[in-house]
């Protein structure tokens, strides 16, 4: 008798019970891709490539090491993310650490390149107030927080602190990637600078911001 009311008591839970829609990385990674693509359009839509893309000439050494390397960072972050919105337990997700680490190298090359000519330098920062860099990576990177955050608010995960932390990063390291194509400054300390903040400062804006939205 225990046994069938049991029976019965699971078969009334699960009655209305419908399957849901399992959820894939493809999806959350297109989300993102639209994001950053529609992003990338409309920034450069307005501003323009700088001018050796629009030639059809590849970027110097230089920047174009600088690229890959925030570039890097933002697909680690993103990456990171996008796994954060999977059910499961034991998940690494520090990958974007590494790359992080690895794009240190940017302001550390800056910083030494500083000590050895500070006026050139300090006219490198002088020249980044009048250039919106930062401004125009931090708005750029909109496009890939907005869809991260979408795909990490549906999948809730287990620690809204750090995956507010990666949705900053990803977004700045994105709009950062983004302003790099627009940028005609070829300088060293700049793109540390200008290009390279905006990504401690929107990783900053997501942890403030964005924890308690992510919470289940």
């Amino acid at each position: 008798m225990k046994g069938a009311s049991l029976d019965e008591l699971i078969e009334g839970l699960a009655d209305e019970l419908e399957p849901i829609t399992p959820r894939r990385v493809t999806r959350g990674s297109l989300m993102v891709a639209v994001g950053w693509v529609g992003a990338a359009a409309l920034l450069l839509g307005l501003l323009g490539l700088r001018g050796d893309l629009a030639r059809g000439v590849m970027l110097p050494p230089l920047p174009m090491l600088a690229f890959w390397l925030i570039a890097a960072v933002a697909l680690a972050a993103i990456w990171s993310g996008l796994r954060m919105g999977l059910p499961g337990v034991g998940r690494d997700y520090n990958g974007w650490r590494w790359a992080g680490i690895a794009a240190m190298a940017l302001p550390l090359s800056a910083l030494f390149t500083g000590m050895e000519d500070s006026h050139a330098a300090m006219a490198s920062v002088r020249h980044g107030i009048d250039t919106p860099c930062l401004a125009q990576a931090l708005l750029a990177g909109l496009g890939v927080g907005a869809s991260l955050f979408l795909w990490l608010r549906g999948g809730a995960p287990t620690s809204p602190t750090r995956a507010a932390w990666v949705i900053g990063i990803a977004a700045g390291a994105s709009g950062a990637a983004i302003v790099a194509l627009h940028c005609p400054i070829d300088d060293l300390v700049h793109i540390a600078l200008w290009h390279g903040l905006a990504i401690p400062l929107s990783g900053a804006a997501g942890r403030l911001l964005l924890p308690s939205f992510l919470r289940w």
